[in-house]
């Protein structure tokens, strides 16, 4: 034989052994990751971590002993071990997923490579490993493609279902903080302009926007009232400081919105969904309107949490109309008198909790934050009509935070939290106007913007404040974050409530930690800034009213005498609570 084909004979057979050699590896690779995957995968489907039966357990102790602060630590301490447990296997289960997906590849490759290396052999008679009977089972053409077939398969069904999973960066990875553009890329902002120059004062800041509440936390969604002598003591057991209460016919965490004398509140439970107005002076229900016969509305409503439930999202107004939304997809539009002026269903929400964004106006469009498993979407609805003025899509996980509508200085913006990006839209044209990838995790707290900084905030993740001209991320904090309470920003502080009592007051612009104050029960609802008062409603109904300064100082705990996890609207120096069975107007009798 020729000295020269022997030795290219030679070099093709160990290309071949070692080929083979990759592709018994990544086909066992393949095998074991499937396996994972799958059990992971059903492991995950199982496990809540809201739900499990040694938490439940410790809370019904804590329910007989209610002053055990040793009991309330292990319950705090469980509750974060389960949820970080709950987060971690799925990160794994979307690692694993492209991990399985990059083996399948390298297995399929090196097939390709055998089978067009072995066309090009002599047949000469090989190397001994060549003729093992195992090696030659285990390359079967025909074993090799139904295999591979059906690995990749089981791969791309598991990816698919991993969809809703953690985006797979640690936090450690999102310090650099910009995503699309990094600061010496950042692009000039958009031209403004006559008509969006004007936007300031025609619009968004307005004497009459200020003077209603006509969103979740207010115009434009901040958090600050114009109450500068809110009341800061009653007794709802007593009735001392109520000026009046009304039951609500079904159940609801969404906030009272208001305009004028009249306030606005939406209820719904499996069998049906309301929406209500009251006399904000007398607590008289004024009409009731039940929202059905709305088109394309699902037979049967999705599941929900029950501290979600099928109201969650807070109505908006814009003075003319009021807008409500339900966990079904179902938004209705109603004029004052409460008769429907349009209805549409957006699609159920695919939301293992429940959808809780709120809804916001901009001039004439509602704004719908829609981030949910089957698809994550910002829209625009005509006010008047209900129609889709634009959509954007969003490459956001499920997210249950509210946006929120802010003037720059030079331009309107809507800024939403989600996993992973913080980001800003135009609200005429739903254009992106620029992210920041910072986020992670099931985010429900929604952002908050003052002096040129977005704080965005959810727990086990960051809280990041972000230069919303430089799209940099100026400082960050880990500790004691919330998970559903949004952050308020006043007089240069940043307060932060969260689920399990802890509040935390921070310097806006440098992020120092001034106090934090540990209350006996935790926050689903957001503070509200009244003045030189923060407003802090917790679980139970207790009302934590103390200074907006860098020192705690406690100005009262009234008490509502019901749970509530709504936020309060502030109005005249009157305040307005949604408890879990009533409807609470709060202040002195002789204001209006």
């Amino acid at each position: 034989m020729n000295p020269l084909k022997e030795k290219e004979k030679w070099g093709v057979e160990f290309i071949i052994h070692l080929l083979r050699g990759i592709a018994v590896v990544a086909g066992v690779l393949t095998l074991i990751l499937c396996t994972l995957l799958i059990a992971n995968y059903f492991q995950l489907k199982r496990t809540d971590p809201l739900n499990s039966p040694a938490l439940q357990k410790l809370v019904n102790k804590l329910d007989q002993s209610p002053q055990d602060q040793e009991l309330r630590d292990e319950i705090r301490a469980l509750d974060l071990m389960a949820r970080r447990a709950y987060f971690t296997r799925r990160w794994q289960i979307r690692t694993g997923s492209y991990m399985l997906l990059v083996s399948v590849l390298v297995f399929v490759i090196c097939l390709k490579a055998l089978t067009m290396l072995q066309r090009k052999l002599p047949d000469h008679g090989g190397m001994r490993w060549s003729k093992s009977p195992w090696v030659a089972s285990a390359l079967s053409r025909k074993v090799i493609i139904a295999g591979g077939s059906a690995l990749l398969i089981g791969a791309l069904a598991v990816a698919f279902l991993s969809h809703s999973a953690l985006k797979d960066e640690y936090l450690a990875g999102y310090r650099e903080g910009v995503s699309a553009e990094t600061p010496e890329e950042a692009p000039e902002l958009e031209a403004v302009t006559p008509d969006e120059q004007e936007i300031k004062e025609n619009y968004l800041d307005t004497e009459e926007l200020k003077r209603n509440w006509t969103s979740f936390r207010g115009s434009g969604g901040k958090g600050i009232a114009l109450s500068e002598n809110a009341p800061v003591f009653w007794n709802g057991t007593t009735g001392e400081g109520i000026l009046w209460k009304a039951a609500l016919p079904k159940p609801g965490f969404n906030s009272p919105i208001i305009w004028d004398n009249l306030l606005f509140i939406s209820g719904a439970d499996r069998e049906s969904q309301e929406v209500y107005c009251f006399d904000r002076n007398s607590g008289e229900m004024l009409w009731r309107r039940p929202i059905d016969e709305v088109p394309d509305s699902p037979e049967e409503p999705p599941g929900v949490s029950d501290d979600t439930g099928y109201a969650a999202p807070t109505m908006a107004t814009d003075g003319s109309y009021v807008f409500a939304i339900f966990a079904t997809g179902d938004i209705v539009g109603l004029d004052f008198e409460g008769t429907p002026v349009w209805a549409r269903n957006l699609g159920v929400p695919e939301n293992h909790y429940g959808h809780s964004s709120s809804l916001i106006m901009y001039r004439n469009l509602v704004i719908v934050q829609y981030d949910h498993e089957a698809g994550a979407s910002l829209m625009a609805l005509e006010a008047a009509t209900g129609e889709t003025v634009w959509e954007t899509q969003r490459d956001v996980m499920t997210s249950w935070s509210s946006p929120i509508v802010v003037y720059t200085g030079r331009r309107p913006e809507v800024i939403l939290n989600a996993n992973p990006y913080v980001a800003s839209y135009n609200p005429e044209t739903g254009r992106e106007l620029w992210s920041v990838e910072c986020m992670m995790g099931e985010v429900g707290p929604s952002p908050v913007y003052a002096g040129g900084t977005v704080f965005a905030v959810n727990q086990y993740a960051i809280l990041a404040a972000i230069d919303i001209r430089t799209r940099q991320i100026v400082w960050e904090a880990y500790d004691d974050l919330p998970d559903a309470a949004s952050p308020v920003a006043a007089h240069g502080y940043l307060f932060l409530p969260t689920s399990f009592g802890i509040v935390s007051c921070l310097d806006a612009k440098t992020g120092e930690v001034y106090w934090t104050q540990d209350f006996p029960e935790g926050s689903y609802s957001s503070p509200i800034c009244a003045g030189d008062r923060i407003y802090l409603m917790d679980k139970s109904g207790v009302m934590h009213i103390f200074k907006a300064g860098s020192e705690y100082v406690s100005m009262g705990h009234p008490e509502l005498g019901e749970e509530s996890w709504a936020t309060p609207a502030f109005i005249d120096n009157r305040i307005y609570i949604r408890g879990h069975s009533h409807l609470f107007c709060i202040g002195v009798q002789d204001e209006q």
